[in-house]
């Protein structure tokens, strides 16, 4: 393996790092627009309300695929994933359950259900809302004027108005989409968690009952194994 380059980096770790770094810059280009310094009217508090809650999903999302592509990084290690292998087997074998293949192994294969959320992250253009927003922003932004004795604040057209209800319309759209391809990520990388979790637990457990029969049986520590280990456990390892 050495001679021939060392290991390749699953496409499944590398769509994830992608989802992650999009969803990244995401949010940070829809908080952007939100300005505190500025007081949005109830015209468009609403609209406002929906681009923050936006980037905090976006930040969500990136920290979900951040730990997904952090958790396959670490079970694509052959040492590990023959433990898991080993595990896996016990594990089956005990429960009465048909040899499958365990769910970590699957994600570090699957490259598609990244990649979906890849592609769904990339389909948020925020053009639209990055227009409305600067045209609101820039209107709310200006001073106050005053005429005779009257102050007038800044307020806005019914077109500004419509133009950022317009662009949260079609974003929302476009972002049912993203978290729906998140979902599927979800779903599956706490699958892959909980199965090497199960995976490695058997396999410690198949060592230490190993360890154990084989010790009980040994000269060296045979006395000291049967002192401390209950009878019911003894029994089993006849």
């Amino acid at each position: 393996m050495a001679a021939a380059g060392g290991l390749a980096t699953a496409g499944s770790v590398t769509q994830s790092a992608q989802a992650a770094t999009l969803a990244t810059s995401l949010s940070a280009t829809l908080s952007g627009l939100v300005l505190a310094t500025v007081s949005y009217p109830s015209s468009v508090t609403g609209s406002v309300q929906q681009i923050s809650a936006w980037a905090v999903s976006l930040t969500a999302m990136a920290t979900l695929a951040t730990s997904h592509a952090k958790l396959l990084t670490t079970y694509s290690d052959p040492s590990l994933l023959i433990q898991l292998t080993t595990g896996w087997d016990v594990y089956c074998r005990a429960n009465s359950l048909a040899s499958s293949e365990i769910a970590i192994s699957s994600a570090i294969g699957d490259s598609v259900t990244p990649a979906a959320l890849v592609a769904a992250l990339k389909a948020l253009g925020t053009s639209a809302l990055n227009d409305a927003m600067r045209s609101i922003n820039t209107t709310l932004s200006a001073t106050t004027t005053t005429t005779g004795t009257t102050a007038t604040a800044p307020t806005l057209s019914d077109s500004q108005v419509k133009a950022l209800a317009s662009a949260v319309t079609a974003f929302k759209s476009l972002f049912t989409a993203a978290t729906s391809a998140l979902n599927a990520l979800s779903a599956k990388s706490s699958a892959a968690a909980n199965s090497a979790t199960t995976a490695q637990a058997a396999y410690s457990n198949a060592i230490a009952v190993a360890l154990i029969s084989a010790s009980a049986r040994s000269p060296a520590v045979s006395s000291a194994v049967n002192a401390i280990t209950p009878a019911s456990v003894l029994s089993l390892l006849e």
